[in-house]
């Protein structure tokens, strides 16, 4: 009995200090995506055709496919204001067949535009109808903004926000929020580590320019101190288990 829960005690140990190996481990800085959320059809066409160096297969992929598809999907939306008319002034959501519609207008298909070409074809597509139209558009990016905020949720925000300003979108920093360990994801897909979260804080970077998408979910960090204070205090009754079972098992061969 008594060699029985000397093996479990090193298993124990054993998984308790795997669990801390891998808990220590840090994740290396991304770089960001060289091609911009805003990016003009010229800029794609030129990357297109002269990849920079280093680029991945999958960038290079996602510009070919942006040149082809254009930049809107399902669910997004657009801010469209025309000046004089408060009816058509409203945030659109792109509809399944990739199209948004005006009130007693046609719908107007944004298949194969690009983000910075919306107030160009919104404007056009507006002028047949409206002589003149002053027209300001402006295509939102979905982000969920998760974790130590006052407010988690998904919010639409501009191409040209600071992830400093998304925060703030969201409620700003929660009591036990952390900048220095939030992340950004895009599905399963880290795309930005805390490194390049706090360079891009500190260095200014718009939305835009890190190429940040409809979807990516803004991870900001929790303070895990009371967390950790927990982990310890399990591992301990953990530990404890073996030598109470051998304390109890002692006593009753008395």
């Amino acid at each position: 009995m008594r060699s029985e829960l000397v093996m479990a005690l090193r298993r124990l140990l054993f998984v308790v200090g795997l669990a801390s190996g891998l808990q220590g481990k840090t994740l290396s800085a991304q770089t960001p995506s060289p091609v911009r959320t805003e990016a003009t059809r010229a800029e794609l066409e030129t990357i297109a055709a002269h990849p920079p160096k280093g680029m991945s297969a999958a960038d290079l992929a996602a510009v070919q496919s942006r040149l082809q598809n254009g930049d809107f999907a399902v669910g997004d939306r657009i801010l469209i204001q025309v000046q004089g008319e408060t009816t058509l002034s409203n945030t659109y959501t792109v509809g399944g067949n990739r199209t948004i519609v005006l009130p007693s207008l046609p719908p107007l298909s944004l298949v194969g535009v690009l983000r910075s070409e919306s107030d160009s074809v919104v404007r056009e597509f507006i002028g047949h109808y409206i002589r003149d139209p002053q027209v300001t558009v402006q295509a939102l990016i979905r982000l969920g903004v998760l974790g130590g905020v006052a407010k988690p949720g998904y919010y639409d925000v501009s191409a040209q926000s600071l992830l400093s300003e998304v925060v703030m979108e969201a409620g700003g920093m929660g009591g036990t929020g952390r900048m220095d360990k939030t992340t950004v994801y895009r599905g399963n897909t880290e795309v930005l580590d805390p490194k390049a979260v706090n360079l891009a804080i500190t260095n200014g970077t718009t939305l835009d320019l890190l190429n940040l998408q409809s979807g990516d979910n803004l991870n900001v960090g929790m303070d895990k101190a009371s967390g950790a204070l927990t982990k310890v205090q399990i591992i301990t009754g953990l530990l404890a288990i073996p030598i109470m079972i051998f304390t109890i098992t002692a006593i009753a061969g008395n």
